[in-house]
């Protein structure tokens, strides 16, 4: 049991979820502070998203998704809220269509992620109506895109410390 052990990953989670909160937070809160948690939870989530893979190689093209589908719901987000105010049915609408593009896109089980993001611009949209679509969409898509960004360089620096450590020991030992 301790074999599957790993904390070296554990605490790459918590440093990596600790950098996207506070870029969620106090980098992109000063542009709209009534929605910087949210913000800080789509950093969060986005970290988490690439640090579930084991290694950096699979790491890339599973942010790379993040930050497509994200794009994508981002523009449905924009497009609907830029004629229309936030409405059960047209958050059911948007999430119907983001489904349907990443399927066509071949990004489906990504899209589902991104779906979070829409949702969230959504309901951001539903709590402050006189923020501007673009001004929510672009903080929420750089929030994941920073999140993605702050998982990839954490799992590139885990990895390297793992590498050394394990090249560290094995000279020592021989």
């Amino acid at each position: 049991m301790a074999a599957r052990l790993q904390p070296v990953n554990a605490a790459a989670t918590c440093i990596g979820v600790l950098l996207a909160y506070l870029v969620g937070t106090y980098v992109t809160g000063p542009f709209h502070a009534a929605s910087h948690w949210m913000g800080a939870m789509l950093a969060c989530t986005s970290v988490v998203v690439v640090l579930q893979k084991p290694g950096l190689k699979q790491s890339l093209p599973v942010g790379w998704m993040r930050v497509l589908g994200t794009f994508i719901g981002a523009l449905i987000a924009f497009t609907y809220l830029s004629f229309w105010h936030f409405s059960v049915l047209g958050m059911l609408l948007t999430i119907f269509l983001l489904e349907i593009v990443s399927m066509l896109l071949g990004i489906y089980v990504n899209g589902h992620i991104a779906t979070i993001t829409l949702i969230v611009i959504l309901l951001i949209s539903q709590e402050n109506p006189r923020l501007p679509p673009a001004i929510n969409c672009l903080l929420r898509f750089l929030e994941s895109v920073v999140g993605v960004g702050i998982g990839l360089g954490v799992m590139w620096v885990s990895e390297w410390w793992q590498h050394h450590r394990k090249s560290g020991s094995g000279s020592a030992s021989g």
